[in-house]
């Protein structure tokens, strides 16, 4: 007869636990990336402490920590006060601070509805090589998005990798390393008013990139856009599927941008102080615009003026007249 197949979250992905230890229940022993063993026990961090004794890096963890909202979570903070299935998993840092491997999501869930937090942690000093692997090898819970992908390839990229070696190394396909790229270069602040980012596709974050490029080419400002997005966004029902949510939001950041890049740009104009004076309320000053340039004065005597007004006649009669 042969044996069924174990279905459910398993943290096997490349036989890491080797064993349970038996003379300690609370502890589990795991099979690093270089062949290393370590042990890891049992902590339970209360809520009052969680966020200041727990840290996230994304560069090990890969998870977009701005991205956790409480909506991202709402999975999670529908049973966790009640029961956490799964332990997250931790390394202690020399500031006597756990980093969290595995388990970010729980652990944002846990800070949002202020409860306690179980960590399997090790004191033991792991490589960055080795804290990286365990974290992608024992993580099963919601995969990656492509923007949090694309975060942990732009860390790749910015310490000297071109997009070719980042997917041999990787695995991945030279346009799927493109595209996370990509997602990852959206401003944050475009994002913020997404509150499950996850439901973001490839298009989306391509559509939102291409509106920050048009507003940094015509040199406006991106703010006003998400603030204007934001207030229309209020009367959109917060209730709505989050798929559906993201695309009324998608519809409104078309609509305003094409609105608001639809109206003619201001002149830029240059202003030059002629000459100082002590007196806050008199200047003589130019103002050059395209097409135009313009003289002011401020508290000037009438005599000046009438001197300035025969120069400029003189002027354009010694270059017009014939």
């Amino acid at each position: 007869m042969k044996n069924r197949k174990t279905i459910g979250r398993t943290l096997a992905t490349k036989e890491l636990i080797s064993k349970s230890n038996s003379s300690e229940p609370h502890s589990q022993t795991f099979t690093l990336a270089s062949g290393k063993k370590a042990t890891f026990k049992l902590k339970h961090i209360d809520a009052n402490r969680l966020k200041e004794v727990t840290f996230v890096e994304m560069s090990t963890n890969g998870r977009d920590q701005s991205a956790l909202t409480e909506a991202a979570v709402s999975d999670i903070t529908r049973t966790l006060g009640l029961n956490q299935f799964f332990p997250a998993i931790g390394r202690s840092c020399d500031d006597r601070r756990i980093e969290i491997l595995d388990g970010s999501r729980r652990r944002a869930a846990a800070i949002f509805i202020n409860t306690g937090l179980d960590v399997l942690v090790t004191d033991e000093h792991l490589t960055v090589a080795d804290a990286r692997q365990l974290a992608a090898d024992i993580q099963t819970a919601r995969e990656h998005n492509l923007r949090e992908i694309g975060l942990r390839l732009t860390i790749l990229r910015d310490n000297g990798m071109d997009q070719k070696d980042i997917a041999l190394s990787e695995g991945m396909s030279a346009a799927k390393v493109s595209r996370a790229i990509q997602a990852a270069s959206v401003p944050q602040s475009m994002l913020e008013l997404f509150p499950v980012q996850s439901e973001l596709t490839y298009p989306d974050y391509k559509m939102l990139l291409e509106l920050d490029k048009a507003y940094s080419e015509r040199q406006l400002d991106l703010s006003a856009l998400v603030q204007s997005v934001g207030v229309q966004l209020e009367k959109v029902d917060s209730q709505l599927p989050a798929e559906q949510y993201k695309d009324v939001l998608i519809k409104l950041y078309k609509a305003e941008a094409q609105l608001q890049l639809s109206v003619p740009k201001k002149a830029k104009v240059i202003t030059k102080q002629l000459r100082d004076f002590q007196e806050k309320d008199k200047f003589a000053r130019r103002k050059e615009g395209n097409r135009t340039v313009n003289y002011e004065f401020s508290r000037m005597p009438k005599s000046l003026i009438k001197e300035i007004d025969e120069a400029v006649a003189q002027l354009l009669k010694q270059h017009f007249d014939d």
